[in-house]
């Protein structure tokens, strides 16, 4: 189950800074827009593990928690990516 939450989470991950390179190429240097992906991936997260505690759902082997943390692990890695890039690119 650990594994394939991890790997659920590294593709959500990679989906991530996918979209935020796309947004990054096609955006102005000023604006918070790279930063909506792991913003939208955190708020699925939270509603994923908040729906697990009312029922229990499975997709691909597993439950909806798993899938909540797997996204809230990629919405964390991403951000802290992204505002890395930013940094750099920035500076």
């Amino acid at each position: 189950m650990f594994n394939l939450g991890l790997v659920i989470g590294i593709s959500i991950l990679v989906a991530i800074m996918i979209v935020n390179i796309i947004i990054t190429l096609a955006s102005s240097d000023e604006g918070f827009g790279i930063y909506i992906p792991a913003a939208v991936a955190f708020v699925a997260g939270i509603i994923m593990v908040t729906m697990s505690s009312f029922a229990k759902i499975e997709m691909i082997g597993l439950g909806f928690g798993g899938w909540g943390g797997a996204s809230l692990f990629a919405a964390a890695i991403g951000a802290i990516a992204t505002s890395l890039v930013e940094t750099f690119r920035h500076a």
